[in-house]
């Protein structure tokens, strides 16, 4: 489970509240996407549905039967409504092997109306066994327009005893009905040294050397980090890192970057060098004498540009990446210039 640690503020609040019997039933875990917001609300929930226990704080040790009947996916007062299969065969793989054993395009697109039908009977008694109960919704802007219709009607007349963590990469795209009906928690990246411990818990094999450079290329975000490691993207960075510092210029480095990341079999490497390499460009020119360049600047929009072009129009992946390492490459020569 990814950690929360760093979020210091939006556990502050959460405890602040119980503590003075002035709880929301809503609330929108807004941030980026990785930075721990699923995590958070399974803490929360976890909290929560212990409160009969008086517990002082979260606890990532969660050996007690609240614990034990969430990770079984089985506590009566709890529900976390996620986006299911997309068909009858993903429907059987998830059954065999978990949700979370599917890919992003073997998922549904939206979370369905019927999702959030299914909830009502959990509404219509008392919490069985919790003080609560808890529904976490992740991620709430996946709720297709009945479904948050839907859980809008749940919101303006909320049951008893019940709390709603919505989690939220967007926030600004929800229905403004459902923003105005819930408080909002704002998550922040994480520091350099609290990114260190939550990828050393959550990897423990990691070098220092990948470890370093997997910080950095998590932009505070834990999750986005470890979806950079699953794929190898600290090999990448490293290559793409002695691009700009040497410049290149028998293009070897580009040719070796370009030939890793051509074939068929490389596509979730590619994607993600595609991601990275804009910021990783514009770190370079605020880190240098080159932030007050508008030339350098415009290295880093055709950077962006080209990135987010790559896929949608099915570019030539080693035209690209080519293109990519050259744009790096020109932050050497601007880098002599200066």
């Amino acid at each position: 489970m990814m950690s929360y640690r760093g979020h210091d503020k939006p556990r502050q609040i959460l405890y602040q509240s119980l503590a003075k019997d002035m709880l929301h039933h809503a609330w929108i875990l807004a941030g980026d996407k990785g930075l721990g917001k699923a995590a958070f609300a399974q803490q929360a929930a976890h909290f929560l549905l212990n409160s009969r226990n008086q517990p002082t704080s979260f606890s990532e040790i969660q050996d007690d039967e609240a614990g034990h009947l969430l990770a079984a996916g089985s506590h009566p007062d709890f529900r976390l409504l996620r986006r299911g299969p997309k068909s009858d065969k993903e429907e059987k793989k998830a059954r065999d092997n978990g949700l979370d054993a599917l890919e992003e395009h073997e998922l549904a697109r939206n979370i369905k109306v019927d999702q959030i039908r299914a909830l009502q009977p959990l509404f219509q008694n008392q919490a069985s066994i919790s003080e609560y109960r808890v529904v976490v919704i992740d991620a709430a802007d996946d709720l297709e327009r009945a479904g948050a219709n839907a859980i809008l009607k749940n919101l303006e007349e909320p049951p008893k005893n019940t709390i709603f963590f919505l989690i939220s990469h967007m926030p600004d795209r929800l229905l403004p009905t459902i923003r105005s009906r819930c408080q909002m928690l704002r998550f922040e990246a994480l520091s350099a040294d609290d990114m260190r411990i939550v990828l050393k818990s959550a990897a423990p094999k990691l070098g220092e050397t990948d470890l370093d450079a997997l910080v950095l290329a998590g932009e505070g975000s834990p999750g986005r980090a470890l979806q950079y490691a699953e794929v190898g993207l600290a090999e990448l960075e490293g290559i793409a890192r002695a691009i700009i510092k040497s410049g290149d210029r028998d293009n070897s480095l580009k040719s070796e970057l370009a030939r890793k990341l051509a074939l068929k079999a490389a596509m979730p490497r590619y994607r993600a060098f595609l991601e990275r390499a804009p910021s990783l460009i514009g770190e370079q020119i605020k880190g240098s004498q080159l932030a007050c360049s508008l030339q350098a600047i415009e290295k880093w929009r055709e950077a962006s540009d080209l990135a987010n072009m790559a896929l949608p129009k099915a570019l030539d992946s080693q035209a690209v990446i080519f293109r990519l390492g050259s744009l790096m490459g020109d932050l050497f020569q601007g880098n002599q210039k200066e």
